[in-house]
């Protein structure tokens, strides 16, 4: 049961980033899933291949991955870690970058470290203790290929009333160049959050990732259960709330023309493959 901020009032806040790897590609590219021990012993004529048809081979590995950025907070990091619990959790670094130095040298020109994350000053509690309030970068990312999901809360607040988007706890550098963006359907809170609410985070999520051509919105089995949800849909409740609100400001049209398309959270990592 969610509960609002003014029900813990007596705790001290703390927030803080996690990252999981919940797709890695291979399965939705039948591609053969890698053994990070890969060596000669496993096939004893690779070597022998011309350098132009090794890399070739290596190149089918780089596939679009999603990368989960979940927004914990220290009164409900029980309920964040639980919703982790249920995705997929695969190996977070890119395999080609464990095989060999060929393989890795090609790998490090389609992935960088990224996503380095700082929790702005108004909600950085000097009580927090071990829990740091930033963290460098550490997430191996194809800026080309990958897909950002994210969980938790979009528009954290203490327990004294200020807020800060989660997503401007990333480096705008990072944000501005991910072209595949996604966010729960769960963390929208409908019924909850009023639509105000809820159009502030969609629209601080549009502005951080400019470069993304859409804002996918993933449901979970259990959002079809609570709600009739006919998906695939660009003819959504989400994608409804957003033009009723940005038609009555003044926001550039380059926002006002954005896509907010609702998919199964299952079918996330073919769609990102299907449009990389």
């Amino acid at each position: 049961m969610f509960e609002s901020w003014y029900d813990r009032h007596d705790e001290k806040t703390k927030f803080w980033l996690e990252f999981q790897v919940v797709s890695d590609g291979f399965e939705e590219a039948g591609t053969l899933q890698p053994a990070t021990g890969l060596n000669d012993s496993t096939f004893s004529y690779f070597g022998a291949l011309p350098a132009e048809l090794r890399l070739s081979i290596w190149e089918t590995l780089v596939q679009p991955r999603i990368v989960l950025a979940a927004c914990f907070d220290s009164r409900f990091k029980d309920q964040k870690r639980a919703q982790l619990e249920q995705r997929p959790r695969k190996r977070p670094v890119p395999v080609l970058l464990h095989v060999c130095n060929e393989s890795r040298a090609l790998a490090l020109r389609h992935y960088e470290l990224a996503f380095a994350w700082k929790i702005p000053h108004r909600l950085a509690s000097p009580e927090a203790g071990a829990l740091p309030a930033r963290a460098e970068a550490r997430v191996w990312f194809n800026f080309r290929l990958d897909a950002l999901l994210l969980l938790g809360e979009l528009e954290p607040f203490d327990q004294y009333g200020f807020n800060s988007p989660m997503v401007y706890f990333l480096r705008k550098d990072d944000t501005s160049r991910v072209r595949h963006i996604a966010c729960a359907f769960e963390e929208m809170h409908l019924g909850i959050y009023e639509s105000e609410q809820i159009f502030g985070s969609l629209f601080h999520i549009v502005d951080r990732f400019p470069a993304a051509k859409r804002l996918l919105i993933t449901s979970t089995p259990r959002d079809l259960e609570v709600r009739s949800l006919v998906l695939p849909s660009a003819d959504n409740v989400i994608q409804k709330l957003w033009w009723a609100w940005i038609n009555g400001t003044s926001i550039a049209s380059s926002l006002a023309n954005t896509q907010i398309l609702m998919i199964r959270e299952d079918d996330l990592a073919s769609f990102i493959a299907e449009h990389s």
